[in-house]
């Protein structure tokens, strides 16, 4: 039987033939596109983390400041698409008023980065929202594979584009 892949996943890289696994590659990822080196990946892990951060401490505004004024968020789940700063940041505002009551964690991993040019990168990694209540349960929120356009502006990275899709719905 041959291997299945995730439907929205990148594909993976062939060893003999991907840069990134190459010593002679350019580490700090000057390069104008392919696989990001490891100054620009730690650069965007970074902003990944400031994102988990905002949205755990509620902090809505800060959080869509990492994102351009005409930027898209579309959760597949929800069939939604938000366009810019404020429509995302009124929807937090909801999603935080449904979620009282427990103390929510987002968990990113498998950051994947590839470089389109100087100051636009794609991106995909895996996400999951913990629950924890009063009593110290713990809950899940489905897994999800996000995929995001990123595009530097004035020496920052900004989210321009974002797609989540939750695991479950491929299923169905």
């Amino acid at each position: 039987m041959a291997p299945t892949t995730h439907p929205t996943a990148p594909q993976a890289a062939d060893p003999a033939t991907d840069p990134a696994t190459d010593p002679a590659t350019d580490l700090a990822g000057d390069a104008a596109a392919g696989p990001a080196g490891a100054e620009l990946y730690t650069e965007i892990l970074a902003l990944y983390a400031r994102q988990a951060w905002q949205l755990d401490g509620s902090d809505a505004e800060a959080f869509v400041a990492t994102f351009t004024e005409s930027a898209s968020f579309a959760h597949v789940s929800s069939n939604e698409v938000l366009v810019g700063r404020q429509a995302i940041a009124e929807a937090l505002h909801r999603t935080a008023e449904r979620r009282r009551g427990a103390v929510h964690r987002h968990w990113f991993s498998q950051l994947r980065v590839e470089r389109v040019d100087a100051d636009t990168v794609n991106t995909w990694y895996y996400a999951i929202v913990s629950a924890t209540d009063a009593t110290g349960a713990v809950t899940w929120d489905p897994s999800c594979v996000v995929e995001d356009v990123l595009v530097r502006s004035e020496g920052r990275w900004l989210t321009s584009s974002r797609v989540v899709r939750r695991d479950d719905l491929l299923l169905r």
